[in-house]
């Protein structure tokens, strides 16, 4: 009996022992790799695809020193090793003495040693590895962000960046969408066993889930005219920048948005800043003329009939005085008159005669800084004239009512023009496609924007305004904006439209940045390319883009330093 109890204790213990191997073997060589999920795709209105993943692999070192071929198991010479490793490094694009002093390395054990490699380049390279045991190496399918419009609405839509292993949105809708956007990874283990057998594929498995698709209210169609058109601008005008939105006015759907300089998010030489020139707050210049008319008739503090003198040019209100600008009439005007006119005098009388309470009121109902909620983080909504500003009554007053002394930024302002001509309704911006319609409030009644829609049509029917396009089968009206910067040399020249008259579907703001040519007047730097994006926008034939595929390589070179 005692041998036989020393004989079980024995056998027992022999086998807590094998089982405690088992376990650290298993601990040791069992493998868990990640299997990255693609992002799910970005599409426009139309369902394009604006961003999506398409699959790309990477070569990867993933086995102790031990037992790589390359490694601890290589018995030959370091040039046969080179020469082994030949076809496999040019498949890769790599240099094969790089290759060999890497797999030779005991202190690396995981490594990528290729990324971003085609389909194609993958079959090569699983072929050469496939007459190549126990290598240590092995392919890993992942994916690449692909962008089929390249440099269309690029700004919106941005682009993603790795860090680490993760990937991740790096601006646009890429980095505020990243959570919905980003799938559920999956996970495979497997038992790696050395020597030609390779890995032992019996182990847990989770399959990657993509995420669903996320449908936005932009046009790819309306969005490659605008950036033609910015174009255009660019070269006859040499800005610093120029930027155009459009949005549709009966539902606050943001149809597109763009600016040049830009970038190709698929060829990202340089990481450009994330840096929309439509978040960017600017002064409105006389495009604020129209908001402080429409509240003064609206809250009864003027009437269409009343007539404002124009001073002969000059009003001594303040020193420096106000002036018009040339060729504006100096005598007397109507509310109508100022705005098709654009006078300065008469738009600082108006204001006047609102009150600074009011006026500031009425800018702010106009959803001049709020929130767009479009972009995350929010940027800087602009600059309202402070309580005490406000106090030098016959300074500030009549300064806002020209567009002075106040920032918005553009998204704002060609929102705040979408309710001005609607019906007088502010919407959200919305760029989601599933998302219903949100109605802010009323600003201004409907009657007025009838009134304001007249109006702003003269202001592009002026017979001398011949530089604006015109169209037999369409009516847009629209208002121009000229600002002479106060603390640098420049101006910033802008055009805000909508159309048609009628019915108004579509506005459309477009902003020049310090045209360095001769002209600097918005309408004329800015309107002609706001009426072509508007008509486009709206349904009807456009003629072919004055910018040829040249010109856009041309553009590219001198602006993104390409």
């Amino acid at each position: 009996m005692p041998v036989g109890f020393l004989f079980l204790a024995s056998f027992i213990r022999l086998l807590q022992l094998h089982l405690s191997g088992l376990e650290r073997a298993e601990g040791r060589f069992v493998k868990t790799q990640v299997l990255e999920a693609p992002r799910g795709r970005i599409l426009d209105r139309s369902r394009r695809v604006l961003a999506e993943d398409r699959p790309t692999w990477k070569l990867v070192m993933d086995a102790p020193w031990e037992g790589r071929r390359h490694g601890g198991r290589w018995k030959g010479a370091e040039q046969e090793k080179v020469e082994d490793l030949q076809d496999l490094a040019s498949a890769c694009g790599l240099e094969a003495e790089a290759l060999a002093a890497i797999m030779a390395d005991p202190n690396r054990v995981r490594v990528a040693l290729a990324r971003d490699l085609s389909t194609a380049s993958a079959d090569r390279v699983r072929a050469i590895l496939s007459v190549v045991p126990g290598s240590g190496l092995k392919l890993e399918k992942g994916w690449k962000r692909f962008y089929p419009h390249g440099r269309v609405l690029s700004h919106l839509v941005g682009y993603t960046s790795v860090v680490g292993e993760v990937r991740r949105g790096a601006i646009g809708l890429e980095q505020r969408l990243n959570s919905d956007l980003a799938g559920v990874d999956g996970k495979k283990e497997s038992l790696e066993v050395f020597g030609s057998y390779g890995v032992n594929p019996a182990g847990a498995f989770r399959p990657a889930k993509s995420a669903p698709d996320w449908a936005t209210t932009l046009d790819v169609g309306i969005g490659s005219v605008l950036h033609s058109e910015l174009g255009q601008v660019m070269i006859e005008h040499e800005p610093e920048w120029a930027a155009a939105i459009v949005v549709d006015v009966n539902t606050g759907d943001l149809l597109a948005a763009g600016a040049l300089p830009d970038f190709d998010p698929n060829y990202l030489t340089d990481s450009p800043a994330d840096g929309l020139p439509l978040f960017w707050p600017i002064e409105p210049g006389s495009t604020c003329k129209p908001f402080v008319v429409g509240a003064a008739l609206a809250t009864g503090a003027i009437k269409p009939s009343d007539v404002f003198d124009g001073e002969g040019g000059v009003w001594h209100v303040r020193k420096p005085p106000i002036r018009n600008s040339r060729g504006v009439p100096g005598g007397l005007l109507d509310a109508e008159g100022v705005l098709i006119w654009s006078s300065n005098i008469g738009a600082g009388k108006i204001g006047m005669r609102l009150g600074a309470e009011s006026l500031n009121d009425a800018l702010a109902e106009f959803g001049f800084w709020d929130a767009t909620n479009i972009r995350h983080p929010e940027p800087l909504l602009g600059r309202r004239p402070s309580p005490r500003e406000w106090e030098n009554r016959a300074w500030t007053v009549p300064s806002v009512s020209m567009g002075h002394q106040l920032s918005l930024t553009p998204i704002r302002l060609v929102y705040a023009y979408a309710a001005l001509v609607n019906g007088g309704v502010l919407y959200r911006p919305q760029i989601s496609l599933d998302e219903e319609p949100v109605q802010e409030r009323r600003v201004i009644p409907n009657r007025w924007s009838g009134w304001m829609r007249e109006v702003l049509a003269g202001v592009v029917e002026m017979p001398h305004r011949k530089w604006l396009p015109r169209w037999d089968d369409l009516r847009w009206g629209g208002k121009s904006g000229t600002v002479k910067k106060l603390h640098e040399d420049g101006y910033t020249s802008l055009f805000a439209a909508f159309g048609p008259v009628e019915n108004p579907q579509v506005a459309v703001l477009v902003v020049v940045e310090n045209p360095s040519g001769k002209e600097t007047f918005g309408s004329r730097v800015a309107g002609p390319a706001a009426g072509r994006i508007l008509r486009y926008a709206l349904g009807h034939p456009l003629e072919s883009s004055s910018v040829s595929f040249l010109e856009r390589e041309f553009l590219s070179a001198m602006f993104l330093g390409e």
